[in-house]
């Protein structure tokens, strides 16, 4: 169950409850100039000051705390960002740290106009932190926004065994010619529904290895391609390397245009 306990236009704070676990989240889109952030470190210190439960504080806070969460700058820190890591210690928050790309905000498409920040972050009690001592924060590649998508694993599940992965309809097949013919064809009108739809299951999974091809390691090549560039665009920036990232689709939606739906 979750409620809204407040709402505003740079932050939501909710109740999580999950049988007897409580969590307090506060999802921060903090405004992206200094003069409309004005006052948001205290108006976030009296949301918060009444939370007894663990709470986890994590979103685009649209300023940074070291010289080194930012490419290039002038050796400064900002008023702004002085304030933000002052509010981070004294409400005695944890930085939970992150996986993968060291920054989380991008733009530019040519080196010398190139900017990178951590701009984007999880933060925590120190109740959340012992509760959750394994929670793993991952910064994902950039694909369809100048931010990168950042994941919460509170309890990371164990890698499961990819043969028993559940059968899923993918969308991308309804670009492929033959499937609608496909599917007229081997559709069981003498069945029930759920039977049906089991020799199905059995038919699409021999059309999708033997004409369609295997979607997922495509996918999974592509990421893992463009991830290679991004981790070294973190290194250096160079031209050959950011337009070698627009020609795999980093910065474009198409990567995560497959889409799944559960058959059973």
């Amino acid at each position: 169950m979750v409620d809204i306990v407040e709402s505003s236009d740079q932050f939501i704070h909710a109740r999580v409850v999950n049988g007897a676990e409580v969590v307090h989240v506060i999802a921060v889109y903090a405004a992206p100039t200094v003069s409309r952030r004005s006052g948001l470190w205290t108006k976030l210190h009296d949301t918060m000051v009444g939370v007894a439960d663990p709470l986890i504080v994590g979103g685009d806070f649209n300023t940074i705390i070291r010289l080194d969460e930012r490419s290039g700058g002038n050796g400064l820190l900002s008023a702004d960002s002085l304030s933000f890591g002052d509010w981070i210690i004294s409400e005695s928050l944890i930085d939970m740290g992150f996986r993968g790309n060291k920054f989380t905000w991008r733009r530019g498409k040519i080196a010398q106009h190139f900017v990178a920040k951590r701009l984007d972050r999880v933060l925590c009690c120190a109740q959340a932190r012992i509760k959750w001592q394994e929670a793993i924060v991952s910064h994902l590649p950039f694909l369809a926004s100048d931010h990168a998508p950042v994941y919460v694993q509170l309890s990371p599940m164990v890698d499961r065994d990819p043969r028993r992965r559940p059968f899923r309809f993918e969308a991308a097949w309804l670009s492929h010619g033959s499937f609608k013919e496909l599917l007229e064809a081997s559709w069981r009108r003498d069945l029930s529904t759920i039977e049906a739809l089991d020799a199905l299951k059995m038919v699409l999974k021999k059309w999708h290895k033997e004409v369609f091809g295997d979607v997922h390691q495509c996918k999974e090549k592509l990421l893992r391609e463009i991830k290679e560039v991004q981790d070294s665009l973190d290194v250096m920036q160079t031209d050959d390397l950011l337009h070698k990232e627009e020609r795999l689709g980093g910065s474009k939606p198409t990567v995560g245009g497959f889409s799944e739906t559960y058959l059973g």
